[in-house]
């Protein structure tokens, strides 16, 4: 699948961005514990485990809707950072956030009997199936019905983003009863599994190559030649000579430049996809376009190189190179988006996403491109069908562009900055119609942007954020019968193809099937 960009609508005034994160993580809410079945199966037996969660009922009304986030791929973020926070106020609705099983942070986690993060052994992962992480959501937000005075017959909203928007489609489709509603942000929804025959495995790298070049093409011209260099001396064995003001610290070398390749091209990959206003992945906010204003300010091969690096360490921009950097042997690694070992297991185990292949003319070098791409880091953790074709993931998750256009209720979102939009948006029929499944693609913002609370992501910063905002809030009214549908007819619907709408005075992007 290709897609081409038009911008169709003129770019409003960038708002002024915060130098860090708004808030912290911390919302002033106790986290407690759910006590939670190992396995859901029927003949599983009867052990349990506490489950870490969050829960609101401020603004619950009874009757009022049960917004429910599934955190996903890292320890559970505070309630006051969700985006359902707030919208609470406007639907009377409880709020409720569920740490996602084997996650956690430095405080704890919800880890079942036996599981250690920092000692992971033999078949300790043998509950981590989709299935019981689905279930998981099922039975909490069922005991919130029977707990909660005036939730008995409340209707339900699942959210999740990236990995946990898959599991909020997933949920949509799989328990219809249970979860009313789903708002999907940034999923993967194609190109699964390691196979070279997967016609959208260089989708996700397409994508990013023209953010880079739309943001910049002289800084992208520039990146490209230095890469092209950086891979040629690694060939030929002599970096140190072809870019020696790289600055490499002397013990790092006996690492080999490799490790700090591999560092260098992820941290490209991952930059555009996690450029957020704020202090979070990287020690600037707005990393892109800060890493684009060095880019273009750097003069050699090496000193254009440095950038990316310096961003994956967090180092000082006079320091040198350090390939034992903790920070520089993640992003080597990939683990960019979570190192925690219970992500590299699912990515073997039930969601082998291949968003790493890149293809020839790409900003960036070509990357496993030709035959079978090692998606999962242990062999011995690989399902029995990690090694299908896409299209069997597709009919296996019911993912496939007609299933999904049945499916109502179902907003899925996505960030422009994101390479994860080219492999995460369905074609689906153009409609006015808010309570069918709809595909939004935002001009602008990065990754799950748009699941971030105004307490995190203030109103002014962005204003495609602040009408995606609305955009959601008017979808769940409409979803829970408050809305006027009638209102719809003021949306635009362009994309032939289903793949984006556009609302009046937001910047969206049209993507145009071809």
């Amino acid at each position: 699948m290709v897609f081409t960009t038009l911008t169709l609508l003129a770019a409003m005034a960038t708002a002024r961005h915060p130098a860090a994160r708004v808030q912290s993580n911390a919302s002033g809410i106790a986290t407690q514990g759910f006590v939670q079945k190992v396995n859901h199966t029927a003949d599983a037996g009867s052990a349990t485990f506490k489950q870490r969660y969050q829960l609101n009922t401020q603004h619950f009304e009874p009757g009022g809707p049960i917004l429910f986030v599934q955190s996903a791929e890292a320890g559970m973020r505070g309630l006051n950072a969700s985006a359902f926070a707030d919208y609470a106020p406007a639907l009377g609705a409880l709020v409720a956030v569920l740490e996602h099983r084997f996650f956690g942070d430095l405080h704890g986690g919800s880890y079942p009997p036996g599981y250690n993060p920092l000692n992971v052994t033999g078949d300790v992962f043998d509950s981590l199936t989709v299935d019981n992480v689905l279930q998981d959501g099922v039975e909490f937000v069922n005991w919130i019905k029977g707990t909660v005075l005036g939730a008995a017959n409340s209707k339900v909203i699942y959210s999740g983003s990236s990995y946990g928007g898959f599991l909020a489609v997933l949920a949509r489709l799989r328990y219809p009863d249970t979860f009313y509603g789903a708002i999907a942000s940034s999923p993967a929804l194609n190109s699964f599994g390691p196979l070279s025959s997967n016609k959208f495995k260089f989708d996700s790298a397409k994508w990013a190559s023209d953010v880079y070049d739309e943001v910049s093409i002289d800084a992208s011209t520039k990146i490209k030649m230095a890469m092209i260099q950086f891979k040629r001396c690694l060939q030929d064995r002599n970096c140190d000579g072809v870019i020696p003001d790289l600055n490499v610290c002397k013990n790092s070398t006996a690492l080999g430049y490799e490790r700090l390749y591999r560092a260098v091209l992820n941290t490209y990959l991952a930059v555009s996809k996690f450029n957020y206003p704020w202090v979070e992945k990287y020690p600037t906010a707005d990393p892109l376009q800060d890493l684009i204003n060095k880019t273009l300010a750097a003069n050699t091969a090496g000193e254009v190189l440095r950038v990316p690096l310096l961003a994956a360490s967090w180092a000082n921009g006079s320091a040198c190179i350090d390939a034992f950097n903790g920070n520089v042997s993640r992003a080597s690694a990939g683990r960019v988006e979570s190192g925690q070992p219970a992500w590299a297991y699912i990515s073997c185990g039930y969601y082998p996403v291949n968003d790493v292949s890149i293809p020839a003319g790409n900003v960036l070098p070509e990357a496993h491109a030709r035959g079978p791409v090692d998606l999962c880091a242990n062999a011995a953790w690989r399902a029995p069908d990690y090694g299908r074709e896409n299209e069997y993931f597709l009919q296996k998750y019911a993912l496939t562009n007609d299933f999904l256009d049945t499916a109502d209720r179902l907003l899925i979102v996505h960030g422009r900055y994101d390479r994860t939009a080219a492999i995460g948006s369905p074609v689906l029929t153009v409609t006015d119609v808010l309570n069918h499944s709809r595909v939004i693609l935002v001009d602008g913002t990065a990754h799950a942007e748009d699941t971030f609370s105004e307490a995190v992501e203030p109103r002014g910063l962005k204003p495609q954020m602040d009408q995606i905002r609305d955009i959601k809030l008017a979808h769940l009214k409409e979803w829970l019968g408050h809305g006027n549908q009638t209102q719809s007819g003021t949306a635009t619907l362009v994309s032939a193809h289903g793949l984006a709408y556009i609302f009046p005075l937001i910047l969206f992007t049209l993507l145009v099937l071809l």
